[in-house]
């Protein structure tokens, strides 16, 4: 199964390293549902545009107002902390679904 949406909500908690801006957000995305014969979950992936995301919830914070500079820089060091990580092995180690034939 195949879906596709908008998502849409305001920034108020933290993106992994990124605090919350406040800020709110539109994301096209698409998530594709696998399961198996017994109609079991097998696998959900799902995928957007992680740069427009990030444009919303940072490229929204006003620089001229220097009680935002201490949160963009907050979010810069989060951007830069997550950038730098190697992926969960959960993302990297995984085993195909065996399909009855």
């Amino acid at each position: 199964m195949i879906a596709e949406f908008w998502l849409l909500g305001t920034h108020l908690g933290p993106l992994g390293a990124i605090p919350p801006t406040g800020n709110r957000f539109r994301v096209r995305m698409t998530a594709y549902f696998i399961f198996d014969a017994e109609e079991n979950l097998v696998r959900e992936c799902i995928y957007f545009d992680t740069l427009a995301l990030l444009r919303q919830l940072i490229g929204g914070l006003d620089l001229r107002n220097q009680r935002t500079w201490v949160l963009a820089a907050r979010c810069v060091s989060g951007l830069l902390k997550t950038s730098g990580d190697k992926p969960h092995p959960a993302l990297t180690r995984t085993t195909p679904p065996a399909f009855a034939d």
